[in-house]
């Protein structure tokens, strides 16, 4: 079934319904345009201005993001507002935090906070990417926040985001063409089984989160290896800051394997100002 395809009982396509939804819960409110640069967020985007509704698209800068995905969006949104929610270089953030892994993703904290000045914001979440997120999203809502949320192309596939940029001869990032199917975050330790091929892919990032773990490590062997509570960093028995941040790359972990559970799951909302929570997507890349 493609948008344009007409139901039997209600006689209106996916394409009428979605633009539906965005008038019905956008109109005479402040509209947020979750951006992230990908086929979702930019359905999102253009279908706001096919329902005629005023928006500002906003892209939040995490620091992992690959290069061509902000080139992208200045070159062909340049009215997307570029957040920076962050204090530190990335570096810096490093030296004193560690690496983000699956269990503190502090990567992700400058795009969590809820931005002021908008009642509802709209967000390029598919039911279809994930079981978790076909149960655990829907239509409209409410984040844990406050602010309420729609997402007009919940019940599209792939098929049809693609069928809708396509059609319209929308331009897409560069990275969908060398074989990505998500456009997120470099590195991202919430989709491990990526993270050795961003490495070898962009070579000079991976390098910038080596120096930062390098001083990291010389941070806690400074303290002694043990943490203000008194506990040892674990990080240190890989004898070497190679060794752990090798050991990171192929797993997103900066501690030992033992009784650690598995699993990937994708983030979701790099760049968008929204969590991952709802957790792993089927076959996905970054």
């Amino acid at each position: 079934m493609g948008i344009h395809d007409r139901d039997l009982l209600t006689g209106k396509s996916k394409l009428d319904i979605a633009i539906m939804r965005l008038r019905e819960f956008c109109t005479g409110r402040r509209v947020l345009c979750a951006f992230s640069g990908g086929k979702d967020s930019q359905c999102c985007y253009h279908l706001l201005k096919d329902a005629g509704i005023p928006f500002t698209p906003q892209y939040s800068i995490t620091r992992f993001e690959p290069p061509e995905a902000l080139d992208f969006i200045r070159a062909q949104y340049p009215d997307c507002e570029i957040r920076r929610g962050y204090k530190m270089s990335l570096v810096d953030e490093i030296e004193y935090r560690g690496l983000p892994n699956r269990w503190f993703r502090w990567c992700c904290e400058s795009k969590h906070k809820k931005q002021a000045g908008f009642d509802i914001a709209v967000i390029g979440v598919r039911a279809a990417e994930s079981n978790r997120r076909a149960a655990n999203w829907r239509t409209f809502g409410r984040k844990a926040d406050g602010l309420f949320y729609v997402c007009p192309v919940f019940d599209w596939t792939e098929a049809e985001v693609w069928e809708y940029l396509d059609e319209r001869n929308i331009p897409h990032c560069r990275l969908y063409d060398e074989g990505y199917t998500r456009i997120g975050c470099v590195c991202c330790p919430l989709a491990s089984h990526h993270m050795r091929a961003d490495s070898v892919r962009w070579p000079k990032f991976a390098k910038v989160l080596y120096l930062g773990h390098t001083r990291n490590w010389k941070r806690a062997m400074s303290r002694g290896g043990v943490t203000k509570s008194g506990k040892p960093f674990k990080m240190l028995e890989f004898g070497t800051p190679l060794a752990a941040f090798e050991h990171w790359l192929d797993t997103g972990r900066t501690v030992p394997d033992a009784g650690v559970p598995g699993g990937d799951e994708p983030c979701l909302f790099a760049g968008t100002g929204f969590s991952e929570s709802d957790g792993a997507s089927k076959g996905e890349t970054t």
